[in-house]
């Protein structure tokens, strides 16, 4: 019987296509991979996040937001070898600062965007493997859709290779025109998925690596790397059966293409460090999941890249943040 993957390596495919780590989002690239077909639901998930103001290092200056995230999914034909989704995921950061960037003396955006579309196929072949890909167009801005300048467009293509009862081998070719990475180069990739037993899962290969690991029944580990720099820690606990508590580590970033920037190929970068922990319940049709924790090693710069992190660049205190999502699906 064929396994599912586990979560860890579709939040890591999550990553390198450069997608939210929303509860829709994962859903997608679990529909791209699982083995099963034909059971495609609807889901929609908002997520509200709160950073309290903190100081903004050498200015006079504090900086702090409201983040409002919400996705769909919704499946448009499925059968028992073949399935299609459309999805789409919009994110407003509405900023609270007097900020500038130092070198330029250009004010701090007052707004994020990050709004993009897509679709998902696959198909199971006759022998079993699983071919598929995804297409997303999006503009991620200060003035989303603004110009062309301000899309991008972010693919990825994969083949699911079982090798007997637990273990598969992923090939994939993943493309996005704005990544950091070799951007506007398809990377190709090759992963080997071991599981010798249902508590140790492991994803060894390029460009992505993750494990997970269940020492007993309630509790599993995860942990995964995604060059260059995203990383991802979290111990989850089942309390019983809708609930679950957990803790974890994060390296993450994102960054935006400002529309009045000077250069083509600049883009406002935000990295952070955060520990968080956090309470999920989720139900049938529906799911809350409340979380919090400290935020670290914070900064803004724009550039091409992070080798030019110094550059324009804004430091902003560690601080407290909290979070609240609501998911619906059937």
């Amino acid at each position: 019987m064929l396994r599912p993957l586990p979560r860890l390596l579709l939040l890591t495919m999550a990553l390198a296509l450069g997608l939210p780590r929303s509860a829709a989002t994962q859903s997608e690239l679990q529909t791209m991979l699982e083995p099963t077909f034909g059971k495609l639901i609807f889901r929609s998930d908002y997520r509200i996040s709160f950073y309290p103001d903190q100081r903004v290092e050498q200015q006079p200056a504090q900086l702090g937001f409201t983040e409002h995230r919400v996705s769909l999914s919704v499946p448009l034909w499925q059968n028992s070898r073949d399935e299609w989704t459309v999805f789409a995921n919009a994110d407003l950061e509405d900023f609270r600062t007097r900020a500038v960037l130092p070198d330029t003396g250009t004010r701090f955006p007052g707004e994020l965007w990050d709004v993009r579309f897509g679709t998902t196929y696959r198909h199971k072949l006759d022998n079993d493997w699983i071919a598929g890909g995804n297409v997303t167009i999006g503009s991620a801005s200060d003035k989303p859709f603004s110009s062309t300048d301000e899309l991008f467009v972010r693919a990825m293509g994969f083949l699911r290779v079982p090798q007997g009862e637990r273990n598969a081998w992923i090939f994939s070719l993943l493309y996005a025109s704005d990544s950091e990475f070799l951007g506007g180069i398809p990377i190709p990739g090759i992963a080997y998925q071991y599981a010798p037993s249902e508590s140790l899962r492991v994803v060894i290969g390029v460009p992505f690596s993750s494990v997970e690991y269940r020492p007993f029944e309630k509790l599993t580990l995860e942990a995964s790397y995604f060059p260059l720099r995203k990383v991802r820690a979290r111990a989850t606990y089942e309390v019983f059966r809708p609930l679950r508590v957990w803790a974890g580590f994060d390296w993450a970033n994102e960054s935006h293409f400002r529309a009045d920037r000077t250069e083509k190929d600049d883009k406002l970068y935000y990295y952070e460090k955060r520990l968080a922990g956090g309470i999920r319940f989720d139900l049938r049709h529906a799911g809350v999941e409340v979380y919090g924790g400290r935020t670290f090693d914070r900064f803004y710069f724009e550039g091409d890249s992070y080798s030019e992190r110094n550059r324009n660049r804004i430091d902003v205190h560690d601080g407290w943040f909290g979070v609240v999502r609501v998911s619906v699906r059937y």
